[in-house]
């Protein structure tokens, strides 16, 4: 039975404490019972305890012999959160300081007597006090230094104390703490660690020494790292680690350079001026700038820079009219280098280098009419002049096609018309520049890149892969040098059918470099953006193939790594969704004229369902980096082992991992691939790729759209037939012939048939931003004034073109092939306007402004590429003749009188002054970019028909 407690005996303990009255009570005799309800006896020998740390409480369990039961804040025994007490009153605080106040009750009842008032004490719980055991490093130099404090007892809100001043501290754990630490000056400096409140508390004060100043310099490379010769390029240098900030240039250890590698001149805000020499260092043009610390010899920094040839200035051909036969031409200008060519008509011709400001050339042209004469510099950083128009004398033969449907011609299927190009493509025919477009070498764009890597960051030694890697595959800082290459090739490059279509590729089966895995490998971005190009004059076959395997394409629709699954895991869906909506079949069943099949109530019949995307999310399984021979689960996983110059996973095309592909019955698109003993990724993938590849769907769906990217967003069905036709057999017996797709295309009567388009009101597209800025490029000859076409971004909306390659915001692209401006006349003809789905008052004044920007440039200044307008200026006196020009050249012919009478008052109004070369070349340079500018901002212009 549970004891009790008796009255025997009378005592007033109402004023004693309990301690007290318990002693008293025993003592005369009364000890055998107490007064019922008296409340429990319990104290601390000290109310303030640290975290973690224990103090012993003092209980009535001595007199009475009763056991006591604790708990803390009313938990019996406490907890982690409140602190512990053991069941002989040993009180062990919490590892952090209780919330919402530092402070808990502690209550004790005697077991035996569960009818007294339980009795209580508070305690204070404090911060620990804190332990530092090292500090990394243990010493360093003077300027700002990331250190680590390792110890015990930090708490969260703890600081570092430098000097006696606390600095910015970082709390990792309880053991380890971080701070930038600025020392200026050498010395012996007190580090210490305090605890916040509650109970703030300071570690004991470690020294740390500071040594002389470990002296840093950074490049900085924003004016680029190429530069023509005699021109100028600014390179900045910041020195920390040393109050001495100075530093001494060599250019290829010559102090300051010399007339053969150039010259550095100091800036008074720190950087220097380098200016390339006159004629392009030998044998290498890349030369390299040393800048070494005044305070700290031992350290340095170099770059590499590119010099370049100059680009040609062209002025006067001697004799300026020329019969049919062999003629001799003598042309003056300036920048001319041995090695010139003198270019007719596009065509180089024998020429001879007289000085560097006259050539002579033989040629015998054969055509009268207009004879486009320019002079191109050879590599480094090929150039050409501007053009200069001389005359042939002679009735001019009827040409077919005729100027304008040449420069028409051009339009759909190159990045731009030049006045050689148009020429060319007049005498010889469309069928004849089409063969010989298919012929033109390949102008690859990942060689440049893996060259401007190294050019643009310090080169790795041979075999040194983690600095490959770093170089190669961990750089979306250079991702800009891809976007270089991109506008060289798109505004200079010789190969111009396959770069159009190479461009129109990468709208349709598109990877962006908004995606941080593909931004960290710019050469293998290049590299799929050349394979793109190899194939568009293959067959589809093996397109699809390559961007299914490409290692950029598998990071950006996660393919690669993709792995078989689990009972809770399914594979990656996301590529074999894309490949089937996007790149191959579409949504919808189509007729071979590519309008949609309609089911009994009029809907559309969908092409799969998503039990086909599970089926072949399954096929698309096993597949990751390629490492020649290695199929470890580290390669599966990791790239990049295997990576150096020309070479890496990032250009090689995914391999097959068998162990990690899935083995289970795959059906999709009415195939079925039985379930496996043995995984066979490689013979899945090719049954997969040839049931998209001969799906009746592919040849419409493919086929309208890219002669939506080249001709006109809403090609009638029987184009679309014609041309799906091809795509299904090319006349051999060939599926997927990319030529014959090509050439059907651009020659189909719907295409070429230019008063049939301009009476139709379904034909024509809207010209992109990207593209109406190439055409201005090649249309006056522009060049790059450092050779490199540096840019920049070119996307902001409001500043720029709206637009970049490679750098759609989806895999939709920019704009989806079906797009219809909602509440337009277009909406209600039941027409598309795809480039529209970017277009808007942003993207409009975007556009004019870069416009602006670009057109003004010139060789001093602006735009890093400018165009001279030399054949220009020269018909800037009679307006009627400059207007024309640029109507063949941006509008095919095809501007109307209106908008020629705009152009012609406003060029009009610009007055010529009777004297002063430099106020008359002025007024005639005003009258070219005004006529230009006008042109260009026309909505005329922004379609194209």
């Amino acid at each position: 039975m549970p004891q009790t407690r008796k009255r025997f005996c009378s005592l007033d303990v109402s004023s004693m404490s309990k301690s007290v009255a318990v002693a008293a009570l025993f003592l005369i005799g009364c000890g055998s019972g107490f007064q019922k309800g008296f409340p429990s006896f319990i104290s601390a020998t000290n109310n303030v305890v640290r975290v973690g740390q224990t103090i012993q409480l003092t209980t009535e369990s001595a007199v009475t012999g009763s056991p006591v039961a604790f708990s803390v804040n009313g938990v019996p025994g406490g907890n982690s959160e409140v602190g512990t007490v053991d069941s002989n009153g040993l009180y062990t605080a919490p590892a952090i300081t209780p919330s919402p106040n530092n402070s808990v009750t502690i209550t004790a009842l005697a077991t035996a007597f569960p009818q007294d008032t339980p009795g209580s004490v508070t305690v204070t719980v404090l911060n620990p006090i804190p332990i530092i055991t090292s500090v990394t490093p243990s010493g360093f130099s003077e300027g700002s230094t990331t250190v680590t404090v390792s110890g015990s007892q930090f708490v969260y809100g703890a600081q570092i104390f430098w000097n006696g001043v606390a600095v910015p501290t970082t709390f990792v754990s309880n053991t380890e703490l971080a701070a930038s630490i600025t020392a200026p000056n050498p010395g012996t400096y007190p580090l210490m660690v305090s605890n916040p409140d509650p109970g703030s508390a300071n570690s004991a004060v470690v020294s740390e020494l500071v040594g002389p100043g470990k002296v840093v310099l950074t490049l900085q490379t924003n004016g680029g790292t190429s530069v023509r010769v005699t021109n100028s390029l600014k390179v900045g240098v910041s020195v920390s680690g040393t109050a001495n900030t100075g530093a001494t240039w060599m250019i290829n250890g010559a102090p300051n350079g010399d007339a053969q590698v150039g010259m550095i001149v100091s800036n008074a805000d720190g950087s220097v001026t380098y200016t390339a020499p006159a004629v392009v260092p030998t044998p290498s043009n890349i030369v390299q700038l040393t800048a070494v610390s005044v305070d700290n010899p031992a350290v340095s920094i170099s770059q590499n820079i590119a010099v370049m040839n100059p680009i040609p200035i062209l002025v006067s051909g001697t004799p300026n009219t020329f019969n049919v036969g062999p003629s001799t031409v003598v042309v003056t200008g300036s920048n001319f280098i041995n090695g010139a060519q003198i270019l007719v008509n596009g065509a180089p011709v024998p020429t001879t280098f007289n000085n560097g400001g006259q050539l002579t050339a033989t040629f015998s042209p054969v055509d009268p009419g207009n004879l486009d004469l320019q002079v191109l510099n050879p590599a480094p950083g090929p150039a050409a002049s501007t053009d200069l128009i001389a005359q042939v004398n002679g009735n001019p033969p009827a040409l077919s096609p005729t100027p304008q449907d040449a420069s028409r011609f051009l339009a759909e299927a190159t990045f731009g018309a030049t006045d050689s190009d148009i020429h060319h493509l007049s005498k010889i025919g469309y069928t004849a520049w089409l063969n010989e477009q298919f012929n033109a070498p390949q102008t690859l764009v990942a060689p440049a890149v893996d060259a401007a890597l190294v050019l643009n960051n310090p080169p790795c030694t041979a075999g040194d892969v983690k600095c490959n890697a770093a170089l190669y595959v961990q750089n979306n800082s250079d991702v800009g040098l891809l976007q270089q290459q991109f506008w060289q090739q798109a505004i200079a490059g010789n190969d111009q059918l396959r770069q159009r279509v190479e461009y129109a590729l990468t709208e349709l089966m598109v990877i962006s470099s908004t995606d941080p895995g593909v931004a960290n490998m710019p050469r293998g971005m290049a590299n799929y953006y050349d394979v793109l190009g190899a194939d568009a004059f293959g067959n589809f076959r093996q397109l699809l193939q390559d961007v299914t395997l490409s290692p950029m394409m598998g990071q950006y629709l996660s393919m690669l790594g993709n792995d078989k699954g689990d009972a809770t895991r399914d594979p990656d869906e996301n590529y074999a969704r894309e490949v089937m909506q996007l790149f191959t079949i579409g949504l919808y069943q189509l007729n071979p004229d590519g309008t949609q099949k309609l089911d009994s109530t009029g809907q559309p019949i969908p092409t799969y369902s998503n039990t086909d995307v599970m089926g072949l999310a399954k096929v698309l399984t096993g597949f990751s980096w390629n490492i020649p021979g290695n199929q470890s689960d580290s390669a599966w996983s990791n790239c990049c082992a295997y990576v150096g110059p020309g070479i890496g996973e990032d250009l090689l095309p995914m391999q097959a991992f068998p162990s990690h592909h899935s083995v289970q019955e795959k059906d999709f698109l009415g195939f079925t691939i039985a379930a496996q003993a043995n995984p066979d990724p490689v013979g899945d993938l090719k049954i997969a790729l040839d049931t998209l590849f001969n799906h009746p769907n592919l040849p419409p769906f493919f086929c309208k759209q890219l002669i939506q990217h080249l001709v006109t967003s809403n090609p009638s069905p029987a184009y679309v037939a014609r041309v799906a036709a091809v795509f299904q057999d090319n006349g051999l017996g060939v599926r997927g012939d990319m030529k014959a797709v090509i050439k059907a295309i651009l020659l189909d009567d719907e295409a070429r048939n230019s008063a049939a388009a301009a009476s139709n009101p379904q034909y024509g597209k809207v010209r992109e931003a990207l593209i109406r800025y190439t055409e201005w490029a090649r249309a006056f000859t522009a060049q790059s004034r450092n050779g490199a076409f540096n840019l920049g971004s070119t996307e902001d909306r409001i500043y720029a073109l709206g637009e970049m390659s490679l750098r759609s915001p989806s895999v939709f692209n920019w704009f989806v092939p079906g797009y219809v401006p909602p509440g337009t006349s277009i909406e209600k003809a039941g027409m598309v306007a795809p480039e529209l789905q970017m277009t808007d008052v942003s993207t409009v004044v975007g556009y004019l402004n870069y416009l602006q920007s670009a057109i003004s440039s010139n060789s001093s200044g602006g735009s890093d590429v400018f165009s001279n307008y030399s054949a220009e200026i020269a018909l800037a006196a009679t307006p009627s003749q400059l207007v024309d020009r640029i109507n063949l050249l941006l509008m095919a012919g095809e501007m109307d009188s209106t908008l020629q009478s705009e152009i012609l008052a406003a060029v009009n109004s610009i007055a010529i002054p009777a004297s002063g070369q430099a106020a008359i070349n002025a007024a005639l340079l005003a009258r070219v970019e005004t006529a230009i500018y006008l042109t260009m901002a026309s909505p005329s212009y922004a379609a194209q028909f």
